[in-house]
């Protein structure tokens, strides 16, 4: 189990080295936000970002700097399962398909980034929306990680259907409005049973890389009108003006473990009470997955 503070300058750690049978997860809690995408490829034409430590320095992370760190080098037979719970993630990615709950069926990019892997991503929201916190007497968290955790509690083997009508059912019965998604590298049959650690589909894309063959055309305006993103960006320009920081230790992003500030669901900021989804900061008791590859304490919920 890793935990960092998500920087500008991303690092392969988790693609490096992949290969087939291996099983890795990504996930990040923090702020994410758009902007505008200079090749007219994304559907909306707005590149989604997350903020790292140093954005104010170093700028955002686009979802084409994502795809092709996280994603683009990955071989075929390997898995990655990605939760991304922010503003503007529903393509946070760049994964070319997107399940349609309604049909039941998947829906590709007109420019679709294909590659080798198997990968799979729920966001915290669509890409035009923002995503929600929740606080309760002991913690602060994404409403919609509370909501996949708590549907996995009540259903600990459901299908991808099940999870994801699940983790709608759960944010609908506390009043968020946020809609998470499901996208895919591959397409797959949604009624199979979620696994993070096997289940992995095989390559079925014959090109990989990216495919533009529509242009898109941009809107006037990049940020939501309820967008927290906005008063962050006013409170960080005041702050700047009269020379005091704001945050101190800022925000703690990144994939398993988020940092001294709020952008998690613990005391240390991530899903636990050290920084993860476990007492000791992974997704069970003792801070991992299971009792081998993925650490000492299991899928503890």
């Amino acid at each position: 189990m890793i935990y960092f503070c998500l920087g500008k300058q991303l690092s392969g750690w988790l693609s490096e080295g992949a290969r087939p049978g291996d099983c890795l997860v990504f996930h990040y809690s923090g702020h994410g936000a758009q902007q505008e995408d200079p090749h007219g490829s994304e559907e909306d034409c707005m590149d989604e970002t997350i903020l790292p430590v140093d954005f104010q320095r170093a700028g955002q992370i686009i979802d084409d700097e994502l795809f092709d760190t996280l994603c683009a080098k990955l071989p075929s037979g390997v898995k990655l399962t990605a939760v991304m719970d922010c503003c503007h993630s529903g393509t946070g990615l760049d994964l070319p398909l997107t399940y349609d709950t309604y049909h039941r069926s998947w829906r590709e990019d007109d420019n679709p980034c294909h590659s080798e892997a198997d990968i799979q991503l729920f966001s915290g929201c669509r890409d035009d929306q923002t995503s929600a916190d929740v606080q309760d007497v002991y913690r602060s968290a994404g409403a919609m990680t509370a909501a996949f955790v708590d549907t996995l509690k009540q259903n600990p083997v459901p299908t991808y259907e099940q999870l994801l009508q699940g983790i709608h059912r759960h944010l609908d019965n506390f009043g968020h409005a946020q809609r998470p998604q499901l996208t895919s590298s591959q397409r797959f049959d949604a009624s199979k049973a979620f696994e993070m650690y096997g289940g992995i589909n095989p390559n079925q894309n014959a090109v990989v890389g990216r495919l533009h063959r529509k242009r898109k055309f941009p809107r006037t305006s990049w940020l939501a009108a309820n967008d927290p993103l906005g008063d962050m960006m006013v409170a960080y320009a005041a702050a700047d003006l009269f020379g005091f920081g704001m945050f101190g230790d800022p925000f703690g992003f990144g994939g398993f473990g988020f940092g001294d500030g709020f952008g998690g669901y613990g005391d240390g900021g991530g899903f636990g009470d050290g920084g993860g989804f476990g007492d000791d900061g992974g997704f069970g008791d003792d801070g991992g997955f299971g009792d081998g590859d993925f650490g000492g304490g299991g899928f503890d919920f």
